[in-house]
């Protein structure tokens, strides 16, 4: 499983466009939530909450933008960016993204199989000391990825 998520990691990070983006920001966030990739109610979760949840070191952490599904029983998706101090807090958390979402496979896959797919499927990308993680409907949320200033 940790395969697919890191295919799509390196596949994305060969993936330009014509500008070089240098870090992801909160903005990128509220774009991907509004190209329509996740369904259902997506509920903002706390910077300090999120941290806690994904394992990070607070004093590592100089900003979160997190959305999680209102119903996690039923939904997997969520989006997230991790604005951290330095490369290997940025480190740190890429590996704490890739954990959590091999979490959520293992308990998805007894809960709700249906949501594996996006979870196999889950973006997890590096720029700089920033990290972006997201989770939805695939095809619309790699091309909202790919459209992202």
């Amino acid at each position: 499983m940790i395969p697919t998520v890191m295919t799509v990691l390196l596949l994305l990070s060969g993936c330009g466009g014509g500008s070089e983006k240098s870090a992801y920001t909160a903005d990128d966030v509220a774009a991907l939530l509004d190209a329509g990739a996740f369904t259902g109610d997506m509920e903002q979760v706390d910077g300090t909450v999120a941290a806690s949840l994904f394992g990070l070191d607070a004093d590592t952490v100089e900003e979160i933008t997190c959305y999680m599904a209102t119903n996690s029983s039923v939904s997997a998706d969520e989006v997230a960016v991790f604005v951290l101090t330095d490369d290997e807090a940025a480190t740190a958390a890429e590996s704490a993204c890739q954990a959590h979402v091999e979490s959520r496979i293992e308990s998805s896959a007894m809960y709700c199989p249906d949501q594996v797919p996006k979870l196999e499927d889950a973006v997890i990308s590096r720029l700089g000391n920033t990290v972006l993680l997201a989770v939805g409907e695939t095809e619309t949320l790699n091309r909202a990825i790919e459209s992202l200033p």
